[in-house]
C-alpha cells in the first residue's frame, strides 16, 4: 500500500467530488487495491496473511502428481477387492458376529462353571483336612483310652486277687508272730514300734470290693467315652471319604470336561475372530478405495476446470454500519433531514442517502454527499483508531460552477443547487471539528464573518490579485522586485 492508493480518501479534487462514479474507486484496469485499502481503513486489518497463488502450470502439476499417487494407491486395493462381493461379505460378517457372540457366551459360562467348581473344591478340601485332623485326634484319644481301660482291668484283677486271698485267709492255721513269737489266734497282739495298723480279712475284703466297684464305674464311663469317640471317628471318616470322592469328581470335571471344552471353544473363537478381522480389513479397504476414488474424481474435476479467482475477505458489516452512522451524523450537522439514513452500496463502493444512490443526485448534492463521506470517514478512523492520514482536502464541495474574481456570476442549473441551509451549517460544523484532525476546503464560497476566528481563512486572489494578496494555494506568487520565490 502506498499514499497513492490512499489518495482518494483524503484528497478530493473538483472533478472527483461531483463524479457519478464511486467515492472510493478511481476506475481503471483493476480496483482490488482500492477495495482492500477501504477494508483496511474500516478494520485496521491488512491482508498480510494472503498467500500469493502459484502459477497455474505449477498448480496443475501438483494436482496431476496427487492424482497419479492416488492411482498407485488404488491399484493394490482394487487387486485385493477384485474377487470379493460386498453383499456376501456383509452377510458373512453378520453370521460371524452371531457365532462369535454365542462362543463368547459359552466361554463365559465355562469360566463361571470352572470358578464355581473351584470354590466347591476348596470347600471340600478344607473339609478333608479338618476330617483328617479330627480322625488323628480321635485315634490318639482312643489309644490313650485303651491303655486306661487296660489299667482298669489290671486293677480289677488285682482287687479280685486280694478279695479272694482274704477269703482263704480264714482257713489258715494258727501262726506265730514273726516278730515276737507269740500266737496270733485270739490274743490281742501289739508291738511298741508298730504303725498301729491291724490286719483284718473282712475289712480287706470290703475295701477291695468297694475299690473294684469304683473302678468298674470309671471303666463304664470310659467305655461310654470310647463309644462316643468311635462315633465321632466314624463321622469324620465318612466326611473324609465324601470329601475325597467329591474332590476326585470335581477334578475329573475340570480336567476331562471343562478344560477340553474351554480349549475347543477358545480355538474356534480365535479362528472366527481372525476371519472377522480379515473381513473388517476388506471392508476398510473398500471404504478407503471409495474415498480415494472420490478424491481422484475431485482432482480430475480441478484439472478440467479453469482456475478460480482469489476470494478476498468481505467488508466488515459492523464497521460499515458504524461508518454510515458517522456520515449520517455529519449530514445532520449540515442541516440535512433529521431522519437521514445512509447505506453503503457494496456493488459500486458508494453510498445511498435515504435509499437514493449518490449518482442519482444533482452535482450540488453529489458534491455535498461526497464531502460528507470523506469527513465521516476521517472522523470514523479518528474515533476508532484506524489508519488514516488525519486530514482531508475538499475542492469545491459547495460550488459546482467555477468563476474567477471579477467575472460575471454564472448561473447554476436548478438540479445542481443545494439547500440554502446547508452552506452555513457546513461552515459551522467544520469550525467545531476536533482540532487533532484537519479539513482543508477549497471553494468560491466564503464562510460567515462570525466564523473567521474559528476557521483559518485564506483568500486566493488569482493572477490578477494585488501585491498584498495571495495568488493561490500552490505556488505562491514571486514577490515583485525579488529574484527568488518566497513561501
Amino acid at each position: 500500500m502506498t499514499v497513492r492508493t490512499l489518495l482518494p480518501t483524503f484528497v478530493v479534487d473538483e472533478e472527483s467530488i461531483i463524479t457519478e462514479d464511486s467515492a472510493i474507486l478511481r476506475g481503471g484496469f483493476g480496483d482490488t487495491a482500492e477495495k482492500r485499502m477501504f477494508s483496511f481503513l474500516l478494520t485496521g486489518k491488512d491482508d498480510k496473511d494472503i498467500v500469493a497463488r502459484d502459477p497455474q502450470k505449477m498448480v496443475s502439476a501438483k494436482i496431476q502428481a496427487q492424482r497419479d499417487l492416488i492411482v498407485e494407491l488404488l491399484e493394490p486395493l482394487n487387486s485385493r477387492l477384485k474377487n470379493r462381493t460386498e453383499s456376501e461379505e456383509d452377510e458373512s460378517v453378520e453370521r460371524l458376529d452371531e457365532t462369535i457372540d454365542d462362543l463368547s457366551n459359552a466361554l463365559a459360562n465355562n469360566s463361571d462353571e470352572r470358578t464355581r467348581l473351584r470354590q466347591r473344591r476348596n470347600e471340600h478340601y478344607h473339609d478333608l483336612i479338618r476330617a483328617e485332623t479330627q480322625i488323628s485326634a480321635v485315634d490318639a484319644m482312643l489309644t490313650r483310652y485303651a491303655l486306661l481301660d487296660e489299667r482298669y482291668s489290671s486293677d480289677l484283677e488285682r482287687l479280685d486277687f486280694i478279695s479272694e486271698s482274704s477269703h482263704y485267709y480264714g482257713g489258715l492255721q494258727d501262726s506265730l508272730c514273726p516278730m515276737c513269737g507269740q500266737s496270733l489266734e485270739g490274743v490281742s497282739h501289739e508291738h511298741e514300734d508298730a504303725t498301729g495298723l491291724s490286719f483284718k480279712a473282712e475289712e480287706v475284703y470290703q475295701s477291695a470290693v468297694a475299690e473294684a466297684a469304683k473302678i468298674r464305674g470309671l471303666q463304664t464311663d470310659l467305655k461310654s467315652a470310647i463309644a462316643d469317640l468311635e462315633r465321632r471317628g466314624h463321622y469324620w471318616s465318612e466326611l473324609k471319604k465324601n470329601s475325597s470322592d467329591a474332590l476326585v469328581d470335581i477334578d475329573r470335571q475340570l480336567d476331562t470336561e471343562l478344560a477340553p471344552a474351554r480349549r475347543s471353544t477358545r480355538n474356534s473363537l480365535n479362528e472366527l475372530v481372525a476371519r472377522r478381522v480379515e473381513l473388517q480389513t476388506v471392508r476398510s479397504d473398500r471404504m478407503e478405495a471409495a474415498r480415494l476414488e472420490l478424491l481422484k474424481e475431485k482432482l480430475e474435476r480441478e484439472l478440467s476446470q479453469p482456475p478460480a479467482k482469489q476470494v478476498w475477505a468481505p467488508l466488515d458489516p459492523m464497521a460499515v454500519t458504524d461508518l454510515c452512522k458517522e456520515i449520517e451524523a455529519v449530514l445532520r450537522e449540515w442541516s440535512w433531514k433529521e431522519d437521514v439514513r445512509v447505506e453503503f452500496e457494496e456493488a459500486r463502493y458508494d453510498i445511498k442517502v435515504n435509499g437514493k444512490p449518490r449518482r442519482s443526485h444533482g452535482k450540488g448534492f453529489r458534491a455535498v454527499i461526497h464531502a460528507a463521506f470523506s469527513v465521516g470517514l476521517l472522523r470514523f478512523c479518528h474515533d476508532k483508531g484506524r489508519p488514516h492520514p488525519g486530514f482531508v482536502m475538499l475542492d469545491s464541495p459547495l460550488t459546482t460552477v467555477k468563476q474567477r474574481k471579477g467575472e460575471t456570476t454564472v448561473e447554476q442549473a436548478e438540479s445542481d443547487k443545494i439547500t440554502p441551509g446547508i452552506e452555513p451549517s457546513f461552515w459551522k460544523s467544520i469550525s467545531e471539528i476536533d482540532p487533532s484532525i484537519q479539513v482543508i476546503v477549497l471553494d468560491n464560497k466564503e464562510p460567515p464573518a462570525n466564523l473567521s476566528r474559528a476557521l483559518n481563512v485564506q483568500l486566493f486572489a488569482g493572477p490578477d490579485g494585488e501585491d498584498d494578496e495571495r495568488e493561490g494555494f500552490i505556488p505562491i506568487r514571486a514577490n515583485r522586485g525579488a529574484g527568488n520565490a518566497s513561501a
